[in-house]
């Protein structure tokens, strides 16, 4: 399992997309650094100056687009290697199939959180500089650290939980196309159709207890629910979709 698991850290590693990803994601990093430092002043009294206690709130922004590309390298992970014909060759090197599909989603899980991580850290560190040459960093105590923290892991685990979904979406529909045009239909049809005609339903919507997790609260919402029943009801879905996955991977042929 471990040579396996190796093996799999190896091929998310290479895949360009990953590449693509962290990229695009610098990128916006820079772009948003040189606009918040020129848009500040150093001068007290000015306006704006940015202040770094902002720094949970723009996590919580960033999140969106974080689990949107959690979701995406998920899907593509699994559904590069269907559209090629990778599984079946994999799987002549390692018949079990149920280790195969295990550690394909633990290498997958694993690398879209360190890289929702390390990403959230150059964004931080960026955003230090700024407010420390022309904004201000009154407020930093070790309550907001503790805060910004809770805030940039709750981010991560929200991009990897919506990772295994992708995953397991697209090995069921054996291509990347399948988990993105699912996840489409579900976030602007299934989710709309439940808020308008079964609003009682909506407090087990995905995204509704994917915004108490990273907020840490219920407003705007119609129900009452802590984070940690949040995380386990997203987890639960995520493992159920797994499940099926791993499940028709084992009975279907693969070539």
């Amino acid at each position: 399992m471990t040579a396996l698991l190796a093996a799999e850290f190896r091929r998310m590693r290479s895949r360009h997309l990953v590449g693509i990803v962290a990229g695009l994601a610098l990128l916006g990093i820079a772009i948003a650094g040189v606009i918040v430092a020129v848009r500040s002043s150093p001068e007290v009294g000015a306006d704006p100056r940015f202040p770094l206690t902002m720094l949970p709130d723009v996590l919580k922004g960033t999140s969106i687009p974080l689990i949107i590309a959690g979701w995406l390298l998920g899907a593509s992970f699994i559904g590069a290697d269907w559209r090629v014909g990778t599984i079946t060759t994999l799987l002549t090197w390692e018949p079990r199939r149920p280790r195969v599909i295990v550690a394909k989603v633990l290498a997958c899980a694993v690398s879209v959180f360190a890289l929702g991580m390390a990403l959230q850290a150059v964004l931080g560190g960026v955003l230090s500089l700024d407010a420390m040459f022309r904004g201000t960093t009154e407020g930093i105590d070790a309550s907001w650290l503790r805060e910004t923290g809770g805030v940039a892991v709750r981010a991560a685990t929200l991009a990897t939980v919506a990772s295994v979904v992708g995953f397991a979406v697209a090995s069921i529909g054996r291509n990347t196309a399948a988990a993105l045009g699912a996840g489409f239909a579900y976030l602007a049809v299934v989710e709309n159709l439940v808020r308008g005609l079964r609003p009682a339903w909506q407090r087990w919507l995905f995204t509704d207890n994917a915004a108490v997790f990273i907020t840490g609260g219920n407003v705007g919402l119609s129900f009452q629910r802590t984070m940690f029943q949040a995380l386990v009801l997203l987890a639960a879905y995520a493992a159920a979709l797994f499940a099926v996955s791993v499940v028709m991977f084992r009975t279907r042929d693969v070539n």
